[in-house]
């Protein structure tokens, strides 16, 4: 048997954030699928509370909780250890991508404080929780952290401003971190890129904008949240063992490479 590789999956704790929303809810879906306990993290009481009753089922835990907060991964995985053991599965999904009337700002218009906030939910919380529970995962030599970046990390995108590009290009980096450090012990770390998923969120883009993202993208269409979820789940997963430093674009052919 190859070294640090289990003799066969299990069900493990996972740890979504943003879970409330469009994505983090198709990605719920798949790992409940694959068998995992989920812990949903969502800052917005009443999305996570909806989400909590769409999917209807024990191996779900709700934590409404700002990750911008720099306290929230310690008292994150003290709430998870209460009921299950600790997280060998994380999803950094939660993030924001600031818009004034349908649009983001340039970098003319990009305040300080605009720009300090999604740097600290788009990166410096995931980095947080990782540093956090990636010590279990070291221990038991077995961990799965898939970072949620974005085609606006990979390539020009229409509807993202520079905090938001860069932020999610800075989650590129950060995922090879990561994975070139803990490939010894068993853990993986790779992103997904989406580029347009259908959620609450494409209301908030002007539909001319709309528009022109989905006559750009190959297959005419935007991705549906459980397309995502079904390519992070796969990462979280056993067979994904041979995979890590990796970003996966799941963007409709919108971008290729």
């Amino acid at each position: 048997m190859r070294k640090n590789m289990p003799a066969m999956d299990r069900p493990r704790t996972a740890v979504v954030t943003g879970a409330a929303g469009g994505i983090g809810l198709g990605i719920t879906t798949k790992l409940l699928q694959a068998g995992h306990r989920v812990a949903l993290v969502d800052r917005n009481e009443k999305s996570l509370s909806d989400a909590m009753a769409r999917l209807d089922d024990d191996r779900t835990m709700a934590i409404c909780m700002d990750i911008a907060d720099p306290a929230s991964p310690v008292a994150l995985d003290a709430v998870i250890c209460e009921r299950w053991e600790p997280a060998s599965i994380l999803i950094n999904n939660a993030a924001i991508s600031p818009k004034h009337a349908g649009k983001a700002a340039s970098l003319e218009q990009v305040s300080a404080e605009e720009w300090r906030l999604v740097m600290e939910i788009n990166v410096a919380a995931p980095m947080r929780l990782a540093a956090c529970l990636v010590p279990f995962m070291r221990e038991q030599k077995w961990g799965r952290i898939v970072n949620i970046s974005s085609r606006a990390g990979r390539s020009i995108a229409n509807a993202a401003g520079p905090a938001y590009m860069t932020s999610k290009a800075a989650i590129l980096g950060l995922t090879r971190s990561i994975a070139c450090d803990y490939a010894p012990y068993g853990v993986t770390c790779n992103s997904v890129a989406p580029g347009l998923v259908e959620t609450a969120l494409t209301g908030t883009i002007s539909p001319e904008l709309l528009a022109l993202i989905q006559a750009r993208t190959a297959l005419g269409r935007g991705g549906a949240p459980e397309e995502i979820g079904a390519v992070v789940a796969f990462l979280a997963s056993h067979d994904a063992g041979f995979i890590t430093g990796a970003c996966i674009d799941v963007n409709g052919g919108a971008f290729m490479c």
